[in-house]
């Protein structure tokens, strides 16, 4: 007679082929409808609350089964919950999904996995101080960067009010150029205009007369040739 296999120990199959391998079954002590079975890799551990049928006969039983579920998330890496396959139905997958629980269905050939728990992924004391150091590094490059951006920024900053007091003093410079420039025209405009007038300039022409001019007849007088010639002889 073939023997029949319990179903912790068709759960307990499945999950050997996924690395983990059984460390403890029995009843659940703070739940009165299911046993439990608690898997391990060595570096998670995974606990499978196992409902037989005469669970079902309970009137809440399901909602105390989820609610132990979800109060052992705490303790554990994953959680899963078991039944027997006829009453797969009775849990829905999107709700067992969204709350992160895995759903095993048996039967008297086996069992199988319908919804992978999401195990929660522990690291070990040295990937911790890698990944401490990793954030470190990551950290001190960014001060690193952020000083030089500082400083560059600063420097830029100390141009441009450089350039702020030049652009002052020129601008003082030529408001007081300016000032000048209108106060001399105020002075121009509050001057007499002046008139000049052009008066002819008498030019006095003496003609010497030739001291023998006396002799001489009336219209050769006063000539001025008559003295040129005179100084020839």
């Amino acid at each position: 007679m073939r023997r029949r296999i319990s179903p912790e120990d068709a759960i307990s199959a499945l999950y050997e082929e996924e690395g983990f391998y059984e460390v403890e079954r029995g009843s659940d002590p703070e739940s009165l409808y299911i046993s439990r079975l608690v898997l391990s890799d060595g570096r998670r551990e995974l606990v499978v609350n196992v409902l037989d049928e005469d669970s079902f006969t309970s009137k809440g039983a399901i909602q105390d089964i989820l609610l132990h579920a979800e109060r052992l998330k705490a303790k554990f890496d994953g959680v899963c919950i078991a039944v027997p396959r006829k009453y797969a139905k009775a849990f829905d997958e999107g709700v067992m999904s969204f709350h992160g629980f895995g759903l095993v269905i048996y039967d008297n050939i086996g069992a199988e996995e319908v919804i992978p728990p999401r195990i929660r992924e522990k690291r070990t004391g040295g990937d911790e101080k890698r990944e401490v150091e990793r954030v470190a590094r990551v950290e001190s490059q960014e001060v690193v960067k952020l000083r030089g951006e500082l400083s560059r920024l600063l420097r830029i900053l100390e141009e441009v009010e450089a350039r702020l007091d030049r652009l002052e003093r020129e601008q003082r410079n030529l408001i007081s150029r300016l000032g000048r420039v209108e106060a001399e025209l105020a002075e121009l405009k509050r001057r007499p205009a002046r008139t000049y007038e052009e008066k002819p300039v008498e030019v006095e022409v003496k003609a010497e007369t030739p001291k023998s001019s006396g002799n001489l007849p009336s219209y050769l007088r006063d000539n001025p040739w008559i003295d040129i010639l005179s100084r020839r002889e």
